[in-house]
């Protein structure tokens, strides 16, 4: 019975991944997507200054815990970049679908699969009579000290996030922590950089469609 359920589970997030996306030579698509997909950075209408970075923080909130905030400036007549870096984050399974930092198809089948987490760098940069958006969201997998299901009694280490304080201490922590401690770099996760882009410049646009024509 315990093996039908689990063959059940595996067979449901197969058949997920293969109708949400196709693996091509470039990478992983999604469904409904061409294969190049948004620029990376994405430009973006110019509206006041704080308001897009309002815009980009409320996006980058919903799927990370922001850490560091640097909004745009102006300074000596010159318009400064503004940036946010988040907080690392375990990825969401296929049992958490409130939750949206995995993207349908493979990153939620690993995510369900393998212990992971997640990491932004956003920078939004004034270019002329435009912003440039530009999204960095990194992969790393957990690298345990021994396999989970073990008969050889050992320490546990911990190297996750999995009680987000919002407390100084802890932001400290994680800043003053060895980069990739009990983690191993898996490169960068292309198709949430895609969905937080495509958010964001719709959420700008329909910003600059609703402020009232002088």
């Amino acid at each position: 019975m315990a093996r039908f359920t689990i063959l059940l589970i595996v067979g449901f997030l197969l058949t997920g991944f293969a109708a949400c996306g196709k693996v091509s030579q470039g990478g992983w698509q999604m469904a409904g997507t061409s294969a190049q997909g948004l620029p990376n950075p994405v430009s973006v209408p110019m509206v006041p200054r704080e308001l897009i970075m309002d815009e980009v923080a409320d996006e980058v909130d919903n799927y990370f815990r922001i850490l560091r905030e640097q909004q745009i400036r102006l300074t000596d007549n010159i318009l400064t970049e503004g940036w946010i870096d988040t907080a690392p984050k375990i990825g969401s399974t296929c049992f958490e679908p409130w939750r949206k930092d995995s993207t349908k198809g493979f990153e939620l089948l690993h995510a369900s699969l393998q212990t992971v987490r997640r990491w932004a760098r956003v920078r939004v940069i004034p270019n002329g009579d435009q912003y440039l958006v530009d999204i960095k969201v990194y992969k790393e997998l957990e690298d345990l000290e021994q396999p989970e299901i073990s008969s050889i009694s050992g320490p546990t280490w911990r190297h996750d996030n999995a009680l987000d304080f919002d407390s100084y201490e802890h932001d400290q922590r994680l800043l003053d922590a060895p980069p990739n401690r009990g983690w191993i770099p898996m490169g960068r996760d292309f198709s949430l950089e895609q969905q937080m882009l495509s958010n964001i410049r719709e959420r700008v646009t329909q910003l600059c469609n609703e402020r009232p024509r002088r």
